[in-house]
């Protein structure tokens, strides 16, 4: 139970995308790359980046990766992007070295899935003020069930969720709802539901994911297929990833269980 209710965090954690252009750099080369890109001009914008990257610039380098991983300016190419991520990070980029840890989590982008080395760089960019990064490190922590890694999980934690970090404070709810489970103790698993509850209600997507979940398993709450529907095809219809699939579930369980009376007034 510990294993999959953590895991779900994992799967819902937010992908980041290109680097944000509009910075406190004073380079206005990041604003003219900015101008190419909302205009969709992604060929000169890889351009520019390139120029930008020569200088030794570690986001120009790490933004040239992203549009390499995705083919956008530029024919698309993992290893290199990943070469490029490398760049980044060496160069002290928070947002790099996430990624890497990311990709080393999840064995993606051709990479070989190494938890150690996903710590690592979850570590840096941790370090680096990059909470993401704290968040994913504390979930590996959790997921290593020892009380020194899950003490030093909660550790890590505790800034963020006094700051009212979402994703610190989801974290630290399925942490809590999974520490219940394991001791047989109701507290910690009602606050964990509580806390997410919470989160939902301010509208925060792996929150409602997670409750949307807990009403079609019933394993946490009471199974409610109906509430689970509602939620699940609001969030399709903003096309938040797994929601269809969830959706499509759902709807094959109520279909099942619809056809489960009848079968039975047939048999009578």
């Amino acid at each position: 139970m510990k294993k999959i209710i953590l895991a779900s965090i994992i799967a819902l954690s937010s992908h980041l995308a290109m680097a944000e252009m509009a910075t406190n750099s004073v380079d206005p080369a990041f604003a003219k790359i900015e101008t190419l890109i909302k205009s969709n001009n992604m060929k000169d914008a890889y351009q520019e980046l390139e120029k930008l990257a020569k200088t030794g610039n570690a986001q120009a380098i790490y933004n040239l990766g992203y549009l390499t991983q995705t083919g956008q300016g530029t024919a698309k190419d993992e290893k290199k992007a990943i070469k490029l991520y490398e760049e980044s990070a060496s160069k002290g980029y928070p947002v790099a070295n996430y990624v890497l840890g990311k990709n080393y989590m999840g064995g993606t982008l051709g990479l070989k899935q190494d938890t150690k080395k996903a710590k690592q760089y979850l570590e840096k960019a941790s370090n680096q003020g990059f909470a993401d990064a704290t968040v994913d490190l504390a979930v590996l922590l959790f997921a290593e069930g020892t009380p020194a890694s899950e003490k030093l999980a909660l550790h890590k934690l505790d800034p963020l969720i006094k700051k009212d970090n979402y994703q610190a404070i989801h974290a630290k709810a399925l942490y809590d709802i999974s520490l219940g489970f394991k001791n047989k103790n109701e507290a910690p698993i009602k606050q964990g539901l509580k806390s997410i509850q919470e989160l939902a209600q301010k509208g925060y997507i792996p929150a409602l994911m997670a409750v949307g979940n807990m009403f079609a398993n019933g394993k946490i709450v009471p199974q409610n297929l109906p509430e689970a529907k509602k939620i699940f095809s609001a969030l399709a219809k903003e096309n938040i990833p797994q929601a269809k699939e969830s959706l499509a579930v759902v709807d094959k369980m109520m279909a099942e269980q619809a056809k489960a009376p009848a079968k039975a007034e047939k048999k009578s």
